[in-house]
């Protein structure tokens, strides 16, 4: 059996873009993936963070893209893990590490869109504190609808505790 316990967490980098574009194919449909190109932009142009999390043999089990929007909005990009890592606490430690870094960066709110069908994505964001504030029309590609969620950081410090400390475990006492 698998455990969250095994893994650790660290800033993505540009040496993990085929693996990360590849967990995101398997884990959306094909018009909600995104295409390569967009890791690469997010990562080594824009240099937005991203973190992956990582099993003791390197193998990436899940990981978090964001983007700076500027004025002190912060968004998550796309969240995967892979199947065999769900429900172990993967995604919101992710999470927790991705709120931690755009807080870092000033973000006062952060946003993020998934689509209106995507119930378990839903039902996630809310129990992380995000908030559906309008629907999206023709949000992606093939027409489908989108949530807008945005969740405030008014806890900007407490936030920025979330991030794993460098050389620890997420989740490690300091």
């Amino acid at each position: 059996m698998v455990e969250a316990g095994d893994l650790t967490y660290r800033p993505a980098d540009g040496a993990d873009i085929n693996t990360m574009w590849e967990i995101d194919q398997l884990c959306f449909d094909s018009d909600l993936a995104y295409p390569e190109d967009v890791f690469y932009f997010h990562l080594l142009v824009n240099r937005d963070p991203a973190f992956v999390a990582q099993d003791k043999a390197g193998k990436i089990a899940g990981f978090v893209m964001t983007a700076w929007e500027g004025r002190g909005t912060g968004a998550i990009v796309t969240i995967d893990v892979v199947e065999r890592w769900r429900g172990l606490g993967v995604g919101t430690k992710l999470m927790g590490v991705a709120e931690s870094a755009l807080a870092g960066r000033g973000a006062k709110k952060l946003t993020l869109q998934t689509s209106v069908n995507n119930d378990v994505a839903i039902r996630f964001y809310e129990k992380l504190g995000y908030v559906r504030k309008k629907r999206i029309r023709d949000y992606y590609v093939t027409g489908r609808d989108a949530f807008l969620f945005e969740k405030l950081a008014s806890d900007r410090e407490a936030l920025i505790r979330q991030a794993p400390q460098k050389g620890k475990k997420f989740g490690s006492p300091p």
